[in-house]
């Protein structure tokens, strides 16, 4: 795998702060900030599609996955005793809000898949009581629900 790429990876997890990728994470916020995301992040985007072109891409998707991961693994294991939890949950929001669906946005279909569906695998292999799965960005985009039963619910747990 290239050094660069393993270097510059865990940006997909510190380039974005839980509680602003929370924040945004409403429907009438996501598209921006998920773009904002992107660009914040376009530097290894573009080393993860150089990746692609790579004659043995199979073998360097599973060291930039472990690369990731392990980074998310020092974090979680850094946290003290008692924020252990925390720490999972955040990291395990932001690669199912953003990270994930970034990989899946890279413009390369089934490389995309693949590379995205190695991430989480290594994932469940480092944290095996944490399931992640890898959603595109429409999808997640098309799930947000802005009524239910006819009442708006966008800002229900906004704090004034």
């Amino acid at each position: 795998m290239s050094e660069r790429l393993e270097k510059i990876i865990p940006q997909l997890l510190t380039k974005i702060d839980f509680k602003e990728g929370m924040r945004n994470f409403k429907k009438k916020y996501y598209e921006d900030f998920f773009n904002e995301y992107r660009n914040r992040t376009e530097e290894v985007n573009k080393e993860i599609v150089a990746m692609y072109d790579s004659a043995d891409k199979d073998e360097e998707m599973q060291s930039a996955a472990l690369a990731l991961i392990s980074y998310a693994k020092n974090e979680y294991d850094k946290a003290g005793m008692f924020k252990k939890s925390t720490k999972l949950m955040d990291m395990q929001c932001m690669m199912v809000f953003y990270v994930l669906p970034s990989l899946l946005s890279n413009g390369h279909p089934d490389d995309d898949r693949i590379f995205a569906d190695t991430v989480t695998g290594q994932w469940r292999a480092a944290f095996p009581k944490s399931q992640i799965s890898a959603a595109p960005y429409e999808d997640i985009y098309n799930g947000f629900r802005t009524t239910i039963f006819g009442f708006n619910i966008e800002n229900i747990f906004q704090k004034n």
